[in-house]
């Protein structure tokens, strides 16, 4: 009796190694769109454009060619926007042709959403009559564990057709996540909708627009167009409206992140119908 016990057992086991094996191969299957890493991938992005926004002259952080030191109207020397906070350094240098900004994230450097940003980038602009083409480099950046490298080249205008600060380029970045790095290259453009006529950042609500490609760890490609405007509020640390369109050998899939309210999910909707809850604003497991 006890030889059959042990062998169904033995048996029982050896069942549940196998489905955990197919799980684990449906996890990491080629062609599949993971929308959760996507998801991260975008909110890893969203904490990049605001480096990026918070660090021009028209949020205070300007330079004098006449000097290689930082000049702003702000006492602390990190521009009067509120985004750069004591535990980052802004250093400028500047030579005949380019002006240089290295931005560190001392240790653990949280910004006004509490993401988590450590590391440095570098913001290269040539200097020259009509040059307003600005380059971003990421080596190695920790934002909330996702560790980022590669470029982002945009141009910003003060004021653009609607009178609202705006922000429009190209991205060609590396994100490390859980399910492997991920390639992501595309168009984007982030507007100050509310907000733009005040220095701070705290007030301000941004709208979303861009497509890109995204490539898995394994070379499959799937892409994803902002097909609704995205939208995040001054006073939420989500994105609380816009839809997502993504477009994958298996079909499409939609992601609706709701009707303005404020919250930390988004809604899924697979090729076969199928309507899941995504949660937003997961920090990377270590």
């Amino acid at each position: 009796m006890k030889k059959i016990f042990s062998l169904s057992f033995f048996l029982s086991l050896v069942l549940i190694a196998c489905d955990n094996e197919g799980v684990q191969n449906d996890l990491n299957s080629t062609g599949t769109v993971s929308v959760e890493a996507e998801v991260a991938i975008e909110e890893t992005e969203a904490v990049l454009d605001d480096i990026a926004l918070y660090s021009e002259s028209a949020y205070g952080i300007s330079t004098s060619k006449s000097s290689s030191t930082l000049t702003s109207k702000s006492d602390d020397k990190r521009g009067y926007s509120g985004f750069f906070r004591e535990c980052s350094d802004i250093v400028i240098e500047i030579t005949d042709t380019l002006i240089i900004t290295t931005i560190t994230f001392n240790g653990e450097c949280e910004d006004n959403d509490g993401n988590v940003i450590t590391g440095t980038i570098t913001k290269v602009r040539e200097i020259g009559d009509g040059i307003k083409t600005k380059t971003l480099t990421f080596t190695d950046l920790s934002v909330n564990g996702y560790l980022v490298n590669g470029t982002k080249q945009y141009t910003f205008t003060a004021e653009n057709d609607n009178g609202n600060p705006e922000m429009t380029g190209t991205t060609n970045i590396t994100v490390e996540t859980e399910g492997g790095t991920y390639t992501k290259e595309g168009n984007r453009t982030v507007e100050i909708t509310a907000g733009g006529d005040t220095y701070t950042c705290y007030d301000d609500e941004k709208t979303i627009t861009g497509s890109f490609t995204y490539t898995n760890a394994e070379g499959s490609t799937f892409t994803m167009e902002i097909t609704t405007n995205l939208v995040k509020p001054a006073a939420c640390k989500y994105i609380a409206l816009g839809v997502k369109t993504y477009t994958a050998p298996e079909g499409t899939i939609t992601l609706d992140y709701g009707d303005g309210t404020c919250d930390n999910v988004a809604t899924k909707t697979a090729a076969d119908g199928t309507v899941t809850e995504i949660e937003l604003r997961k920090k990377r497991k270590k």
